[in-house]
């Protein structure tokens, strides 16, 4: 067989395109290695779906293939002897291998990497890499815990070498008007291939949004797509334009409003504001939303302090990642197609919780046991008013290190608890929880001590609960305590979801939010969803704050607002009291029911025309609030 090819590939108008062909093939490899690999997640799909989505794949990969393989093809087409040479062959043979080996890695990685961050990687993902400091510790682990990626991408650095052993670039063009003919003819469709489309009707390139042609759920796209795909099309950063669904700023406002208005007649209360942010902790884990005994009930603690404070059942992160959770929670800014901190308006001037409360005269701190730096926590710290950092360094003892994250979480939430007693008040103060986190170790001493689930995050959690628990029990008698609001949220949920209900678009996002407050708040589970953007404004108003400020979110404590929430995966997800609205920026793509049916499969639209319209209008409004004060600068109150 490999001789036949060999034979075959002395055709030099035959060479590149079978060379090409071969990668692509590879490429398709992959995707199935992708959708093995993740099949938890794509359980659902049928047959014709599936041939669909490797169609649609074709597609995208053949425009990956040639953006890799552009200079080995540019070189290829060129015209003259200068492929004759033996050295320039190895050259262009090296490049070949080289730049597919890269582009076929980033598929095999993609194919652990997505159980975590639910897409396909991004320019910005390989951005987040430099502000993890201790990367390499962290890269050898998964290097040994996930070396199946590593066979396949051997299988796949072999079958490289196969295709430029048996598929060898010759040219025996007979002259030079030849050669320039087959390079002209070669260029028409390398443009047309790098635009993903046909040579009779392409009228623009292909884009991350034309994958939703294929699948039936907008998270199949993954399988769509493939990795340097993804990379290639989010190079530099999102380019993002002003929108104009309302002409002039009395509809806009009317739609949506991100200003709230404070009475100037208010005394400000000046309680103390404690945040902890649990790593990876979904609803499922927590016993109040999740009765199933396999899944739930892994957080007693967290889940009895619950219900003794103001909670919904209906509660949603704003963002799939670490890095999101900051500025949702403390400046009311969702992320959606790139995590705010990655983007060009990063360093935009802001209000946050801790600039806000600094004016009060708080003491602002943040905790996190990782090493200092990481994942850019200590660098927007400091862009929203923290004052004090509290990492690894400061805690200085190595040895309750987890030798992998950081510090384990109960030693480290004692750390806090007697740090926050040293504090003058008022404080505000956030701690960032870790032990929840890939490879879900805990201290070898506590072994044994809580029960296993299906995944073994849910041990790790259960852990973290105990620490929580601890940490309490450790400050509920100081003097501080009795003046202090609790606000207990999750950064994200867990990728690794067990129950259909948590693991689809809406379940994706369900976090626990919770205001623990015993001497104000009165336990209360509110028929309202709250969201990680409603936490600053309801502190605000809890506070009695007297003055204007800017906040995507609502105050949960109010009901003059109305009953919203919104996050993004793949689409815009815009929440409307127990109603979800998919919209891709610039139409809806579906409406559900989510309290009468968790699983979203009956969409809506059609029998519910008037609500499609209503909740239309308000994610238009916020989006184009959003979007153009980012570009505007305009994220405070003058």
């Amino acid at each position: 067989m490999f001789n036949s090819i060999k034979k075959l590939a002395k055709l030099s108008s035959l060479t590149l395109i079978l060379r090409i062909l071969a990668v692509l093939f590879l490429f398709s490899l992959s995707r199935l290695h992708f959708y093995f690999s993740n099949l938890a997640f794509f359980d659902n799909i049928g047959f014709h779906e599936f041939k669909r989505i490797f169609q649609g794949g074709i597609r995208f990969d053949t425009v990956s293939v040639l953006y890799l393989n552009l200079p080995f093809v540019l070189i290829y087409i060129f015209p003259g002897n200068h492929l004759q040479g033996k050295k320039f062959i190895v050259f262009t043979d090296v490049l070949f291998f080289i730049t597919n080996a890269i582009g076929l890695l980033a598929n095999c990685i993609d194919g652990v990497y997505y159980q975590f961050n639910l897409r396909r990687s991004i320019f910005s993902s390989l951005v987040e890499l430099q502000d993890i400091n201790n990367l390499s510790s962290l890269l050898l682990s998964f290097f040994i815990r996930y070396w199946s990626v590593w066979v396949v991408w051997v299988f796949f650095l072999v079958s490289i070498w196969l295709i430029i052993k048996y598929i060898k670039p010759s040219r025996t063009f007979k002259n030079k008007h030849t050669q320039f003919d087959f390079a002209i003819i070669s260029v028409f469709f390398i443009v047309a291939g790098l635009r993903g489309g046909d040579l009779y009707h392409s009228t623009r390139p292909l884009g991350l949004n034309h994958a939703g042609e294929y699948v039936e759920q907008p998270h199949h796209t993954a399988l769509v797509f493939n990795t340097p795909f993804t990379i290639f099309k989010t190079l530099g950063g999102s380019k993002i334009k002003k929108l104009t669904f309302f002409q002039n700023d009395i509809e806009l406002e009317k739609a949506f409003n991100p200003i709230h208005l404070a009475d100037s007649s208010n005394t400000f209360r000046p309680y103390n504001v404690v945040i902890i942010i649990i790593e990876s902790y979904s609803e499922e884990a927590s016993g109040v939303v999740n009765k199933d005994k396999t899944t739930g009930g892994f957080t007693p603690f967290l889940d009895s302090l619950r219900q003794k404070s103001f909670y919904s059942e209906y509660s949603f992160a704003n963002g799939k990642k670490s890095i999101e959770a900051l500025p949702a929670i403390w400046c009311s800014l969702p992320s959606f197609k790139q995590p705010f901190v990655l983007s060009p308006f990063s360093t935009n001037k802001l209000n946050s919780l801790p600039s806000i409360l600094k004016t009060k005269g708080y003491h602002t701190s943040f905790f996190h046991g990782a090493p200092n730096g990481s994942m850019g926590f200590q660098s927007f710290a400091n862009l929203a008013g923290i004052d004090h950092y509290f990492g690894k360094t400061e805690y200085a003892n190595e040895a309750d290190s987890d030798g992998i994250w950081g510090i384990w979480d109960e030693p480290f939430l004692q750390f806090f608890g007697k740090k926050l007693d040293q504090f003058h008040q008022p404080f505000f103060s956030t701690v960032f929880t870790l032990s929840s986190h890939d490879p879900f170790k805990i201290p070898s001493h506590l072994k044994g001590k809580f029960k296993k689930g299906p995944h073994p995050i849910y041990e790790t959690l259960s852990y973290t609960d105990f620490a929580l628990k601890r940490f309490f029990e450790s400050i509920k008698n100081k003097p501080w305590f009795r003046n202090t609001v609790f606000v207990i949220t999750a950064d994200h949920t867990s990728s690794h979801a067990t129950l259909p209900a948590f693991s689809n678009n809406l379940g994706r996002f369900r976090v626990p939010i919770f205001f623990y407050f015993p001497e104000k708040i009165e336990p209360t589970k509110t028929a309202k969803m709250i969201q990680q953007i409603d936490i600053f404004p309801s502190l605000m108003a809890l506070l009695k704050f007297e003055k204007p400020f800017l906040a995507f979110g609502k105050n949960v404590f109010s009901n003059q607002y109305k009953d919203y929430a919104i996050n993004y995966f793949e689409n815009y997800q815009w929440h409307s009291g127990k109603y979800v609205m998919l919209f891709d920026g610039e139409k809806p793509q579906g409406l559900f029911n989510f309290a009468n049916e968790a699983l979203l499969k009956n969409n809506l639209s059609k029998k519910e025309p008037q609500k499609l319209v209503e909740m239309q209008l308000q994610a238009k409004g916020f989006l184009q609030q959003y979007q153009n004060r980012l570009i505007e600068n305009r994220l405070t109150v003058e």
